[in-house]
């Protein structure tokens, strides 16, 4: 029985280890690029296996030290540097949720930014029934751009801040909408970009949401001034895809100094990943960094708290 048990745990940490590298070879294969989500999970399961086989075969246990020390290489970057600062004063408040088209968890909603209280909200997978319901509370952010849809693919941003030149986007060539506007962060003007690119469950979703994350490193990297981009990107930060937009951009991930902040999916936490995401240009500094509770959606919200030093 204690050689049945051995050779399961052996198993499990040396499939675990294949896993692991999977991820990297994701470039052009939506399958492979799945298993780059995973990083957390991957270090438990590895940590655990690699220290129980410590104790009863040593030198197999060294095998598997690479794998953990390459996952904590990605992993603990998140919970050092980027642009934290907690000793900010003035800031603007962004809260972001993906509704799910489907929830009906109206007043959790309402309530959620009733209690966060902030200066703008952005809300994906959007449509006519969750505006009707929302609107009538929102009546304080008078600068918004809606843009209602029967598919999963509704973007809205409401404001109490003066949003100028706020208009629709079109990033890649999935036919799905994105939102920017100038906004003031103290007196520096800073552009506010939403996106939510399709979710890659096949070739066709996979290629068009790569080509959407890299037009959008591409219009970034083009401005020439400070920039928040905020969304449900469908994928994690340790996709190559995410990578490379953060490379082309220059953006910074807000979550770098307060963890991973996993957001996805909300009925099963064991698999829980970040897909929800807000990035900022290097000018951009950081008080805050949450995610809120389950309000219905298969998705968490985000809130941040920004300003410009």
């Amino acid at each position: 029985m204690k050689k049945f048990l051995f050779y399961i745990l052996v198993f499990a940490v040396a499939v675990t280890a294949f896993f692991s590298i999977l991820g990297y070879f994701g470039q052009t294969n939506w399958k492979l690029d799945l298993f780059s989500h995973f990083k957390w999970q991957y270090f438990l399961i590895l940590t655990i296996g690699t220290v129980i086989l410590f104790f009863i075969k040593r030198k197999l246990s060294l095998i598997f030290i690479p794998f953990i020390i390459a996952i904590l290489i990605e992993i603990a970057p998140l919970y050092f540097g980027g642009n934290k600062d907690k000793s900010l004063n003035e800031t603007t408040k962004i809260v972001c949720i993906n509704l799910l088209s489907s929830n009906g968890q109206f007043e959790d909603v309402e309530e959620y930014i009733k209690q966060k209280d902030p200066d703008l909200i952005v809300l994906q997978e959007f449509n006519n029934l969750w505006q009707m319901m929302l609107e009538p509370k929102l009546k304080a952010y008078k600068y918004r751009l809606t843009i209602p849809r029967d598919d999963n693919f509704g973007i809205a941003v409401y404001s109490k801040m003066n949003i100028s030149e706020l208009e629709e986007l079109k990033i890649g060539d999935a036919g799905v909408p994105s939102i920017q506007g100038d906004i003031l962060l103290g007196t520096s003007r800073v552009r506010l970009i939403t996106t939510h690119p399709l979710p890659p469950v096949d070739t066709w979703y996979f290629d068009h949401r790569n080509t959407q994350l890299s037009e959008l490193g591409t219009l970034v990297s083009a401005l020439d001034h400070e920039v928040i981009v905020i969304g449900d990107l469908n994928t994690s930060s340790f996709s190559t895809h995410f990578k490379e937009l953060i490379s082309k951009s220059g953006l910074i991930d807000t979550r770098k100094g307060f963890g991973q902040l996993t957001t996805w999916p909300t009925w099963f936490n064991l698999a829980k990943t970040t897909l929800d995401h807000c990035l900022v240009s290097k000018g951009i500094s950081v008080k805050s960094r949450e995610v809120g509770e389950d309000i219905g959606s298969d998705h968490l919200p985000i809130f941040v708290e920004l300003a410009v030093e």
